[in-house]
Order: structure tokens, then sequence, then C-alpha cells
């Protein structure tokens, strides 16, 4: 990042608020009532430019007037932070049951306070702000800035006090909100969301990421209809039904043009994004907690800090967006220790032994990847005491001593002498019944008495609100890491909650159970991974049953999906990518047939897709490896030249139809293009086809590897790329970059441009 000496927060004298940097502006005032009124959210307007626009006051004989003001309603009002009760009948951010027993508020404007770099969240994952850090020092530049401004409700006594971080170098605005009681008087919390945003009328689409178990991240795109769209989870975790991420689009807009605004949410469990369009064709987007079954008891005194709500906006369509996420998730998001460093190539015991793994197998295992060319090797699930299936052990954090009669650390200290890194399976946050740590403390389960609880693959939920719960996962898990052998962590979770409830709390405290949860993960992954910096994280649950930017923000990586069908992974990947950098994805070459699926595609196939991600690596059983070793030999080879690339180069869509996918990758340097085509089902006689690539130097000349044609930029951008096709007269000596594809389904090509 680069410092900036201008000014990114403005404040003039009559409390119009300007937040701007060199692309995007975020504007709102102070109305004479004091309401927080929005004013814009898009493209640069300097602060000392006239806005020629803003709220309007009109006679509606359809609203009422707030507080009797005349022609002034908030029902048509865009506002920062709404509440409900005062005129303004649609979403609020705010619901709050007063001592007295109504919910009626009205926050008016008190103080506000510009502070440079941008101060942590008490409790939650946030982003970070200036280059030198969160922690204080020698403040030389101001990359972000805060904006701190107070809102106070005379009557409950109540304080809101709304976060504004601004960027100099990453169009993003983030925002969050802590609610204080600082009456004598405890009141309940309902609803409090962490951003509210009232777009302009206009005709709006949008877009969110729907799915489930191994068909995450599939894109579902809609006219933005009256009344309230709501994606959300109920379930504990962020969840793969619906990832806590949403854009609203100018209709018509697509991967190059068109506005894009984009709102996600730094939170993994309970959530709610909803879009609501009133009768004055008013769009709000509001983002946060989960109001359904939630409660916060707030006492004198006592404050409660929403997550953080990341919102960006982008002139230049989805694809614009989607690289200002990615900058920003590379750059302030993910831990920056991994920032720009190459992830390992690896091979996993899963499909390899399953629980079957033992000190011989594992070493065993080591030679393989050894001589394959792999750089790690992982020991998934069925090392610790008494694991031989998924019945039973869960929770006793201990080496086997039947399995690893030294220890698995022994085993690890031998696979490093072969020249190799070692990763190891965690599933902390679970618990079978059939474990030492439940016989010893049954109350630790999340639970709720005298109810029968629902099980899911034979493991219940531990209760992460307690603090003797995360302290003793704390310890167990550190007790492996202090070791120094273990270089990468595979952090699973593989249920949802039901029964939530707490043996730590009281009755009237139950709904804050899964806020609480949240706060003890947080607390936990915080610690361990403060303490083990130089240790790599990934991110489990089910696969993306919890790939959010909460947990990005301690682990580097995530596995997006147990789908390891590369055609099954096409729309995971395509779909993800509208939020997350290729930094962020783990993939493997998986067996065939597919176990999700049933599917049989060839080496390269897996491998092709499996390309563009960063975390690269094998899930196969010593027949697979032996079978098709050449080809995975060469596989790693490329997955290793093209590591570096992987984690800071420029990922762009290029074409996804049902039948084909082509994307995009451009070194950071811009010196090698990668270009990814998938082909699904064939078919005969198909019309020839052309990619327009995107972002080249039009002015520069680019080499096709392994053969001796040469393109302009400019020609490769305007003109395209001649894909190539699935013929059935195709002809064996064709060497052409243009050649066929294999002949029939699921083919694939990777094209690898350098800049002479």
């Amino acid at each position: 990042m680069s410092a900036s000496n201008k000014s990114l927060v403005f404040v003039s004298e009559d409390l119009v608020f300007n937040l701007s940097n060199e692309n995007v502006s975020y504007i709102f005032r102070v109305s004479p009532e004091g309401i927080l009124e929005h004013i814009h959210f898009g493209g640069a307007i300097a602060p000392t430019h006239g806005l020629a626009a803003g709220p309007r006051r009109e006679f509606r004989c359809t609203v009422l007037e707030f507080q009797g003001i005349k022609n002034y309603s908030l029902d048509d009002t865009p506002q920062e932070y709404p509440l409900f009760g005062t005129s303004d009948t649609r979403q609020p951010a705010l619901h709050v049951v007063n001592s007295d027993g109504n919910s009626t508020n009205t926050f008016l404007y008190k103080s506000h306070e510009v502070v440079l770099d941008k101060p942590l969240l008490n409790g939650l994952p946030s982003a970070r702000g200036n280059t030198l850090g969160n922690k204080g020092g020698d403040q030389k530049s101001n990359d972000s800035e805060t904006l701190l401004l107070t809102l106070v409700d005379q009557t409950s006594e109540l304080e809101v006090t709304l976060r504004y971080t601004i960027y100099a170098d990453h169009d993003v605005i983030a925002r969050s909100a802590t609610i204080r009681n600082c009456g004598s008087k405890e009141v309940l919390l309902h609803n409090a969301l962490s951003s509210s945003l009232d777009l302009p009328q206009s005709e709006y689409e949008l877009v969110h990421l729907r799915g489930s178990w191994s068909r995450e991240f599939e894109q579902e795109r809609m006219d933005v209809p009256h009344g309230r769209f709501v994606i959300d989870s109920t379930r504990g975790t962020s969840s793969n039904a619906h990832n806590p991420f949403l854009a609203v689009l100018s209709r018509g807009a697509d991967e190059r043009k068109g506005d894009v605004y984009g709102t996600a949410l730094m939170y993994s469990g309970n959530f709610a994004i909803s879009v609501e369009k009133n009768e004055f064709e008013s769009v709000r987007v509001s983002a946060g907690i989960n109001p359904f079954n939630f409660q916060w008891r707030l006492q004198p005194e006592e404050e409660f800090v929403t997550p953080e709500s990341l919102q960006v906006f982008s002139s230049e369509g989805l694809s614009g967006m989607s690289h200002v996420w990615h900058g920003f998730v590379n750059g302030m998001i993910s831990p920056p220790q991994f920032d720009g460093v190459p992830r390992p190539t690896y091979l996993n015991s899963w499909e390899a032994a399953y629980f079957d793994v033992s000190h011989d197998v594992v070493l065993g295992l080591a030679d393989k990847a050894k001589s394959l060319g792999v750089e790690m090797l992982v020991l998934d699930d069925g090392w610790f005491a008494g694991r031989d299936d998924d019945t039973s052990s869960l929770g006793d954090w201990f080496s086997d001593p039947k399995k690893f009669p030294n220890g698995v650390e022994e085993t690890a200290r031998l696979v490093k002498q072969k020249g190799l890194k070692f990763g190891l399976w965690f599933e902390p946050e679970m618990v079978n019944k059939e474990s030492q740590l439940y016989r010893d403390h049954p109350d630790w389960l999340i639970h709720v008495p005298n109810r029968t609880l629902s099980t899911g693959r034979y493991q219940h939920t531990l209760d992460l609100s307690r603090t003797e719960v995360v302290d003793y996962l704390y310890a167990r898990l550190d007790s492996f890491l202090s070791s120094g052998l273990i270089d990468y962590v595979k952090w699973d979770m593989n249920r949802v909650m039901t029964e939530v409830g707490s043996a730590g709390l009281p009755a009237e405290r139950q709904l804050e159970v899964p806020h609480r949860y949240m706060l003890g993960l947080y607390s936990l992954v915080e610690r361990i991974t403060t303490k083990h910096p130089s240790v790599l994280f990934e991110n489990c649950a089910s696969g993306g049953n919890r790939f959010d930017l909460g947990m990005l923000r301690y682990m580097s990586q995530g596995w997006v999906s147990d789908m390891c069908d590369p055609i099954g992974r096409l729309s995971i990947i395509n779909g993800a990518s509208l939020l997350f950098p290729l930094s962020t994805l783990a993939s493997y070459i998986g067996p065939v047939p597919n176990h999700q699926n049933g599917r049989q595609t060839s080496v390269k196939m897996r491998t092709e897709v499996g390309f563009f991600a960063s975390a690269r690596g094998l899930s196969l059983n010593e027949e697979d490896l032996n079978a098709s070793e050449d080809e995975i030999k060469d596989a790693i080879k490329l997955y290793k030249a093209s590591a570096q690339d992987m984690v800071d180069g420029d990922f762009s869509r290029i074409k996804y139809q049902d039948n084909e996918v082509c994307w995009q990758l451009i070194s950071k340097d811009g010196r090698r293009v990668y270009v990814g085509y998938y082909h699904i089902l064939s078919a005969p006689n198909l019309p020839y086809r052309r990619a327009k690539l995107v972002g080249l130097d039009s002015s520069a000349q680019y080499k096709l590897e392994h053969g001796n044609q040469v393109f302009g930029g400019d020609a490769l951008m305007t003109l395209g790329i001649d894909l190539p096709y699935v013929d059935a007269m195709q002809h064996q000596d064709d060497t052409d970059y243009t050649n066929h594809l294999e002949k029939g389904d699921f083919t694939s090509r990777l094209i690898v441009l350098e800049r002479t």
C-alpha cells in the first residue's frame, strides 16, 4: 500500500460528512433535527464541491410526519442507522426494548471524532487499518481514517457509536456499531445490525451465493422485488446455504460494466442480510446478526459491539467489485504473515488411509509424497486416542498410543527429516459422547435440559460460550503446536447447532448462546494463531459451511467445498471468486469415481480445474497414485511453478455458461497469463468460440508457452483468443494451440502466455 497524505474524512461546518478516496465517496449529513441522512455512496465527489441532490422533503398524503415536522417523514428519507416507530416502517438497524417495556427510540447526533488508523473491534474479527498496524507506534501515514459518530436517545439514555473506516487504496467502507447503556436499568436488544445502506431510487438486480453441502457458492441473480428479500443463517455457522455476502447491481450490469454495491459481513455465526424495496422504490440493504432467536440483555454501563460490515462500490461491473474484494481480503483481512507467500503442495492422508493411519503408514505416505515432488504431508482424521471411526473420541486430543507409540510429534519429526512440511487435522469444536472428555464434562455440550439431542455424524457441539471449554481446547492444541513440528493445521467443523442452550448461563440469557459461542470461538482462534503465527491454518466446515471473512481474519485459506469433482467445482470456484481471492482457496486432486457424485474425469481435468486455487494437493490412495504417477508429477511441477502467481495474481472470470467456463489469471508483474478453459459435455459440429482476455498490456507481445505463436496484447483483448473445441473428426497430429480438445465429455485446456 502506498501512504496517503490527503485527508480521507472531511467534515463541513454544517455537519456534512464526506469519506472519499480517489475512486469512491460515502456522504451523509446531520439534519436540522439531528437525524443522520444518507446522501451518496458511489463514485468520488470532492468534499469542496456542492451537492446537487440529497434527501428531499415533500408532502406525501400516505405517510406520517416525523414528530409533527411538516413534510418530513423518515419513511422516504435515506438514513444511516434507522429505527422503527417514529414514521419509518422499514427494516430498522436497531430494535431495543427499553426498561419501561416499549421499543420507541430516537437517536440524534451528539458528537463525532476522526482518528487515523482503524481501531480493533472488541472480541470480534475486523479488517486491519494502517500498514503500520493497529497497536500503536509511530503512525506516519493515513492509509485509513475512521469516523466515530455518537448518537443518543435522551429518554432511554442509550448511546450508539457508529464507526466508518475508509481506505486510501481500497474502495471499501468498513462499518460497525457499538450500543451503550448509559442509563440505570437493563434494556433488551432484539435487533442490532452492523450497517444499513439506503440506495437511490432505481431499477436494481441482486446477486447472492446459495447452496448446500458439496454445491456451495451457486450464484443466483434476480430483480430486487418489492418487499424484503433476506439471506440468513440460523445454524450457528454462516452456513453453506447462504454466504454472508450480497451484491446489488444496476439493471443490466455484467462482468465489465455497471454499478455494483457489495456487502459482506465479517461474522461466522447466525447472520441476516436483507434487501428491502418500499412503495417509493427506495432500496435498503441491511446486514448484521440475525435478529431471529436473538436477544441480548444490556446492563447499565455495558456495551454491545456489532460485527463488522464491509461495503464496496464499483462502476466496472462484477469483475470490478471482485477485484476490490480480492485486494482488500489479501491486504487487510488475511493474516499478514502469509500475504503473498506461496502455499505448499501437499498429500493428504484421508483417501489414502482414512482412519487406518499409523506411524508406519504416515512415513510410507511421506516417502510417496517425496517421490511425487509434493512439499507437505497432512495427517488427517484418525490419529488421536481411540479414533478408529467417526463414532468416538472427538475431544480427546492426545496421540493414539497404539497407532503412534512415540506420539504424533515423533512421526512429524521423521517426516520433516525427509524434507517435507507436516500438517495435522483437528476438529476442536466437536465432541463424541463416546469420549473421555464427555464422560468427564457432560455439561460442556451445547444442549437444552430435558430435551433429546439431535445427532449429526455422531457428534455434538462443545459450548464455547464457556471460558473453561475454550481454555481446555487452547491447552490441547497448544500442546501439539508448541513442539514446533506442525507447519499446517486443518481446522474442521462438521455439524451445525441444534438444541441451543448452555449450562453456564441463566435462563434469561439462553438466547445469547449463539453469539457468545462465536465470541468464544474467536477468542480461541485469536489466542492460538497469535501464539503460533508461523503455522498455516486452513478453515474447513464440511467444506464451505463456514467459509467467510470472519474466519479468514485468522486463517489464511479455507476448504471451499468437499466437492472434489472438477465439474462440480467449476460453479463453486466461479461463485466464490465474486468475493474471495484465489489465495484463500484450497483444492486437491481427488479420486475417481468421485465420492460426491460418482463422476469419472481425467487427471488432466482434475489438475486444470484445481489449478485455480492457492493451496493445491492430492488426496488419493496408493493405487490411484501409482496409476497416474507421471501425470501427477507433472501436475505438481505446474502447481509449484505457479504458486507465487496464485497468491498475488489478478483473477478474472472470462466466460461462464452452462457448458463451458473460461478463467484468467495474470501474475502480479504482468509477465505470465494463465487461461483455463473447461468444456463440459461434447457435441458434434460445434461453433468456434473466442474469449477476450482482460487486463493485459495493450502495447506488449505475448508468446504462447510451448509454441512459437506471438500475439499482441491489444489483439488478445479486442479480438480475443480462439478457444479449443471438441470434434469427432479431430486429427492426432494437430499441435497448434487452437487444436481440438480430447474427444468426449469433461475436457479442459490450460493456456499459458508469457509477455516478451
